[in-house]
């Protein structure tokens, strides 16, 4: 019995040490943007909609949180959330479905969060599904993009704006350690 205490405390304080130190390196990004979904008829077929370049500023991102873009091991989205913000009065019913693609300069793009047979039921925001792709060769970046693949169900009389909220996780060293 005298045994298992000593070893027991060991445990619990390798694990408690462990959270500690993911908590040191690991730390999300946030970044948002905005697209314009233009007004037209209800369509089966999907249509393109582009974001404005979204600086990353990862450089003094990193910096703040002790680290550098080369020590960076991971990066993957985390969360994605489209809310209608023009107008003020607008839902997301018009949507039938939804794909967002990131892209940057040198890389290949990549689906990265969805939403399919949204219900007519959709209030003014959704959380995205989301994949699980290593994303740190497009967050390393000064900048990137991402392609909104629509599909409609009902008619749109106005152009609907919509924001982009997204969290990323980072998995990193921190210097000096």
């Amino acid at each position: 019995m005298k045994c298992i205490l000593p070893a027991l405390l060991v445990c619990i304080f390798s694990v408690l040490s462990c959270k500690k130190l993911d908590k040191l390196t690991q730390f999300d990004l946030t970044y948002s943007s905005e697209a314009t979904i233009s007004a037209g008829v209800a369509s089966n077929l999907p249509f393109d909609v582009l974001t404005p370049e979204i600086i990353t500023q990862s450089e003094s991102e990193f910096k703040g949180h002790n680290t550098a873009k080369n020590l960076v091991q991971s990066i993957k989205l985390k969360k994605m959330q489209l809310s209608v913000t023009n107008p003020a009065d607008r839902n997301l019913d018009f949507l039938k479905d939804i794909e967002l693609y990131l892209s940057a300069e040198g890389e290949s793009e990549v689906r990265i969060a969805w939403k399919y047979n949204i219900p007519d039921t959709t209030g003014k925001e959704i959380l995205l599904e989301i994949g699980m792709e290593e994303l740190k060769p497009y967050l390393v970046k000064e900048k990137y993009r991402i392609r909104l693949k629509v599909t409609t169900s009902k008619i749109m009389n106005s152009d609907v704006t919509v924001k982009l909220a997204s969290t990323f996780r980072v998995n990193a060293n921190i210097m000096g350690v």
